[in-house]
Parts: structure tokens; C-alpha cells; sequence
């Protein structure tokens, strides 16, 4: 019996790619990020899901950074365009399945599992341009104006 066959019982084919998957879509690489998010920015382990999705989508740019610090810093009325990404949320699924998180009334709280990874990670020469974006937004990423900047207040 072919390899293939006897993993999945039925025949499939595997084809090369011209490119490669970007780091960004592989599950391992949003929920390592997921706990560090919850670690540095949260309070006490915890983030809600509000504030673990502006700060995914504010690694994505720079621009984005400097549309919310300005917004919450009232430098400027235009509130940001916070998009909301489904691989997030897939992350956060994955990690609750993996006991790394639990969820309660939307907030998002490390297990001991997920401090135990998250502070690995710290220690870790990896994620470091996340880590020092993290600590910049730290003092903006209140639960308060997380939430009106998705409100508009």
C-alpha cells in the first residue's frame, strides 16, 4: 500500500508551490504570538479579544500603530480602521482546544500551560520586533481605549 493511501485511506496527490506559506497563516506561529500578546499586554494574563485583534492588526503596519497611538492620544478624531482577522480567532480556538487558554465573558486568560509558554518564548531570541511593539503600545492598550477605539468615542 502507498504511503499516501494508508495515512488517509483514500488517494491524494501532493503538489509543489511556487511560493511558500507565510509565516503569518501558520497556526503554531499565531498562537505563539496569541499567548505573547496576552502576556505582555494583558493584565494579569488576560486580554480581551478586542485588544488581542488591534494589536494583530496593528504588527501588519506601521501605519497602523500611528493611526491608533494618535486616535487614543486624541493627536487626531480619525478613528483607525481596525480589521478583525479569522486567523485570530482560529488561533485563539486552537489554543483554547490546546488548554494553552481559557475564555471567560470574552476575555482570554493564559493557562498555566500558556505562561509556561509564553515566558519560554520571552526568553527566546524570537519575536522581537512583536515584543518591542508590544511594550510601546503597552501604556495605549488600556481595556478602555481598546474599547472606544472600536466604538468611536
Amino acid at each position: 500500500m502507498d504511503l499516501k493511501q494508508l495515512v488517509t485511506g483514500k488517494e491524494f496527490y501532493i503538489s509543489n508551490r511556487k511560493e511558500f506559506v507565510s509565516c503569518e497563516l501558520r497556526p503554531v506561529w499565531r498562537i505563539a504570538l496569541l499567548v505573547l500578546i496576552i502576556m505582555l499586554v494583558g493584565r494579569a494574563n488576560k486580554a480581551s479579544r478586542n485588544k488581542i485583534h488591534l494589536v494583530n492588526w496593528a504588527l501588519k503596519k506601521t501605519e497602523h500603530v500611528d493611526s491608533y497611538i494618535n486616535y487614543v492620544q486624541k493627536i487626531t478624531n480619525k478613528r483607525p480602521f481596525i480589521n478583525l482577522d479569522p486567523a485570530m480567532d482560529k488561533a485563539i480556538d486552537y489554543a483554547l482546544y490546546s488548554k494553552l487558554v481559557t475564555i471567560d465573558n470574552n476575555r482570554v486568560t493564559l493557562s498555566e500551560t500558556g505562561i509556561e509558554l509564553a515566558n519560554q518564548l520571552i526568553k527566546l531570541d524570537a519575536f522581537e520586533v512583536e515584543k518591542s511593539l508590544f511594550k510601546s503600545m503597552k501604556p495605549d492598550l488600556s481595556e478602555d481605549k481598546v474599547t472606544k477605539a472600536f466604538e468611536g468615542k
